[in-house]
């Protein structure tokens, strides 16, 4: 048992690393084409690849009726953050965005969930709860009202805040539904819905080069359908504390991706801000008392 935890333990920080890879290779992609058209293509390669994967792992494809509003939920709230992610790309930093993306939504999450599901916040949530807003002010430069208003802090802002919106919706419907099926459909769905836009020029879809279409491929079947097969399986056999400890690594590697392909320098305030957001993380969804046992 400790052989296979320690294969999906390193399996697991490859996830990551490609989950943190798809910022800056798509910062890449949007020079090439539209938003729209990119997500369409991304999502329509992920979900292809979905197919034989299910079928492989023979996991159903039927919905069931209880999960219908959840998976029609998380569908719509993937799409307009699929959007929200290409156009605030188009304004800013692959790296200064997925810290802020990875960072914020887990925390926005759960004051959005405090809310609906009228839950009483224990000492160390509260305290990681503060600290998600501290980490919001280094992030979004608030010291600088200039800063804090352009379209990239805004429009990522957004972003974190659907990306927020999809984890608690998903959580509802993995419920009733395996987490591969849902991925799957949510990605056919954010293909279908902007696949109109390929019937615009059009044209320029045969003269892309090589370059885009590798980051194309990267994306969607290393970065999107492996890692978060991978990640399914690895926080059913490590627990969702120890395998969703992983997800602190994302901001980094993003970072990291960033500066290397892109030469992106990260600010001081993406860093601070960074470390913040992690702390906060840890605090609220990761941390366990001495003597109580993970969840599995």
């Amino acid at each position: 048992m400790k052989h296979k935890e320690t294969i999906f333990a390193l399996l697991l920080l490859v996830a990551m690393m490609l989950w943190g890879l798809s910022w800056p290779l798509s910062k890449i992609m949007v020079a090439y084409l539209s938003p729209f058209k990119i997500a369409s293509i991304r999502y329509g390669l992920v979900a292809l690849s979905f197919v034989p994967l299910m079928l492989f792992l023979r996991i159903p494809f039927a919905i069931p009726s209880k999960s219908y509003k959840s998976v029609a939920l998380t569908s719509v709230c993937n799409a307009l953050y699929t959007l929200a992610f290409y156009l605030g790309l188009l304004f800013g930093n692959a790296g200064a965005a997925g810290v802020i993306v990875t960072t914020l939504a887990p925390i926005l999450a759960s004051f959005i969930g405090v809310f609906i599901y009228r839950s009483t916040l224990l000492g160390r949530e509260k305290i990681g709860l503060l600290l998600g807003l501290i980490s919001g002010g280094f992030l979004m430069g608030v010291g600088n009202l200039q800063t804090l208003l352009t379209p990239f802090n805004l429009i990522f802002l957004i972003a974190a805040l659907l990306w927020g919106c999809v984890n608690l919706a998903s959580k509802s419907a993995t419920s009733h539904i395996n987490a591969i099926t849902l991925n799957f459909y949510s990605s056919l769905f954010c293909s279908i819905i902007f696949s109109p836009s390929l019937l615009f020029s059009s044209s320029e879809l045969f003269e892309l080069d090589g370059r885009f279409w590798f980051c194309m491929v990267a994306v969607a079947l290393l970065c999107t359908t492996f890692a978060t097969t991978i990640f399914y399986k690895g926080i059913s056999t490590l627990g969702i504390n120890k395998g969703g400890s992983f997800m602190l690594s994302v901001p980094i590697f993003a970072v990291l991706f960033s500066w290397l392909i892109l030469g992106e320098v990260p600010k001081s305030n993406t860093i601070i801000g960074g470390i913040f957001a992690m702390l906060g993380i840890y605090l609220i969804h990761l941390y366990k008392p001495l003597g109580t046992k993970s969840k599995r």
